[in-house]
Parts: C-alpha cells; sequence; structure tokens
C-alpha cells in the first residue's frame, strides 16, 4: 500500500515537472511572438515604401502561429498547475484571469484591424504609399497597443512569481503594468506629433 502511494506521489510529480515545461515553453512562445510584434510595429512606423510595409507585415503575420499556440499552451498549462497546487481561488489568479480576457480583446477588437486597414490601404504592386497608409502606419494607436499588451503579460508573471495576497494589490500591479506599457509608447506619440 505504502508504494502505490509513494508512485502516486511520483507520477502526479512528474505530470506537475511536464506541465511546468510547457508553461514555460509557452511562455517563451508567447513573448517570442510579442516582441516580433513590437519589432513591427516600430519600423512599420518608419517604412516609406510599399515593399517595405509588405516585408514587415509579412515578419508580423509570423508573430501570430508562435504567440497563438504559446498562449494556448500557457492556458492549458497553467490550469492544471493551478488546479493540483489550489491556486484557483487566490486572487492574483483571478486578476491574472481577467488580464489574460482583457489583453484577448486587445489583439482581436483593436490590434488586428489596424494591421487588416494598413493592408487594404497598400496599393497594388511597388507605387508610392499613399497618404491613407502613411497616417496609418505614423498613428500611435497599434504600438500603443502592442506596448500595453506586452506588459500585461510581463505583469501576468509578475503575478505567477509574486503571487499578492489580495485581488486589489493584484489589479494594483497590472495597473502599474499598463501604465509601464503606456510609458514606453510615449515615443509614438511625440513622433506622430511631429510628423
Amino acid at each position: 500500500m505504502a508504494n502505490s502511494g509513494v508512485g502516486y506521489t511520483v507520477e502526479t510529480m512528474t505530470y506537475y515537472s511536464l506541465a511546468l515545461f510547457f508553461h514555460f515553453v509557452g511562455l517563451v512562445m508567447l513573448f517570442i511572438g510579442y516582441g516580433l510584434e513590437w519589432i513591427v510595429s516600430a519600423f512599420l512606423r518608419g517604412a516609406t515604401t510599399t515593399d517595405q510595409v509588405r516585408a514587415w507585415l509579412r515578419v508580423y503575420r509570423t508573430s501570430l502561429p508562435v504567440s497563438g499556440p504559446g498562449l494556448l499552451v500557457l492556458i492549458l498549462s497553467g490550469a492544471y498547475l493551478a488546479q493540483i497546487s489550489g491556486a484557483m481561488k487566490n486572487g492574483w489568479m483571478s486578476a491574472s484571469m481577467l488580464a489574460i480576457v482583457f489583453a484577448l480583446g486587445i489583439g482581436f477588437v483593436f490590434i488586428l484591424p489596424r494591421v487588416k486597414a494598413i493592408r487594404a490601404a497598400l496599393p497594388e504592386g511597388s507605387a508610392a504609399l499613399p497618404a491613407s497608409a502613411t497616417a496609418l502606419l505614423r498613428a500611435p494607436g497599434l504600438p500603443t497597443l502592442i506596448r500595453v499588451r506586452a506588459l500585461i503579460a510581463l505583469g501576468i508573471v509578475y503575478l505567477m512569481t509574486a503571487k499578492p495576497d489580495t485581488l486589489g494589490s493584484s489589479m494594483l500591479a497590472l495597473a502599474v503594468a499598463i501604465i509601464l506599457g503606456l510609458l514606453a509608447s510615449a515615443p509614438a506619440f511625440s513622433k506622430s506629433k511631429a510628423a
């Protein structure tokens, strides 16, 4: 009987270790994808030709197949880890789940439509950039949203690491992450005014 208890513990630890490994893999994938988006949003603002914009949009397209599955792996492995550790009832877990939903909303409701609008504004072939495309490229909205979402993800990592005691302190940490994302976007607003 004692052996079956030990076997169960070893088996549980193996599943836990695998889930933790996949959680880290998902985290790396997510930040690689978000990093690509961050870089592309900076280079799109400086693009001066249709070919440059198309090239950077191709790089942007590679971010989604990396960050999307990474987020899915993160959510599934995180749910398993939270379930077996009993963390589902903690305030930091609730705040993390809200932040994930908020970050997904930023991506689907605000970022993707802006990228589609840039694509749609491009002329055929290698023609010069029209004023409408240039205005979309220079607007601070896309880089701001991408930076805020990346910092929210970093805020979630903080919550998972520090595990604040209350929902209030967890939400405060996420608010700080959003403010840092806005501060990281300040150059986009100053360049937009200069243009």
